[in-house]
């Protein structure tokens, strides 16, 4: 008979300084992303006014990310729980929103981020504790 491995619960986690450093690491890189997006925006918006607006929610974004990605870094469990809802919403926003055509970039980041937040916690999980 095999032996079942034990799961960490979500909580030990989701408290993990691991866990924690990699995600602040990946919203990081998000911001990074969405900071260069929102440069560009900028740089076109002098014809355009959606452009203007798109860069200024961007703006708002990126640096939204970058607060969350330093709250998590110094161990918020709240800020990374914030983190995953704030996605989540995105993504519903972005489905039912207006345009279908401007929301499929903003799905395949949100989904991409999404599916690497959910594979960290199920490899995070299964990890053996080393040290106890």
């Amino acid at each position: 008979m095999s032996e079942q491995r034990k799961l960490k619960p979500i909580s030990e986690v989701l408290r993990s300084a691991r866990f924690q450093r990699e995600i602040s690491l990946l919203l990081f890189f998000f911001a990074a992303i969405s900071g260069i997006y929102t440069i560009i925006l900028f740089a076109a918006s002098s014809t355009d006014e959606t452009a203007l607006a798109l860069a200024v929610g961007y703006l708002v974004e990126t640096l939204l990310y970058v607060g969350l990605a330093l709250l998590i870094r110094r161990g918020s469990v709240k800020a990374l729980v914030f983190t995953g809802i704030l996605i989540v919403a995105n993504i519903l926003l972005t489905l039912f929103g207006p345009s279908w055509e401007d929301a499929r970039g903003m799905l395949i980041a949100h989904g991409l981020l999404l599916v690497v937040l959910v594979r960290y916690v199920r490899r995070e999980r299964r990890r053996v504790v080393e040290e106890q």
